[in-house]
């Protein structure tokens, strides 16, 4: 699944299914930056863990949502 925004908010994490991807288009580094600590900061919350892949050429950030071990 892939979207464009111009950040990352919790509607986006809550809406990845468990097991899978989401990249999200995003305007600038920061932005990217910003989605990733949005994602770890909240992944205990949610009971899942994030990974994140940052393509800083094309500022897209991609988050899979796993389970919580």
């Amino acid at each position: 699944m892939e979207i464009t925004a111009t950040k990352v908010t919790m509607e986006h994490l809550r809406s990845i299914p468990m097991g899978e991807s989401m990249a999200i288009k995003l305007p600038n580094a920061d932005a990217c930056n910003n989605g990733k600590t949005l994602a770890y900061q909240n992944q205990y919350g949610m009971g899942c863990k994030f990974s994140a892949s940052t393509d800083y050429k094309s500022n897209t950030l991609t988050l899979t949502k796993n389970p919580a071990c």
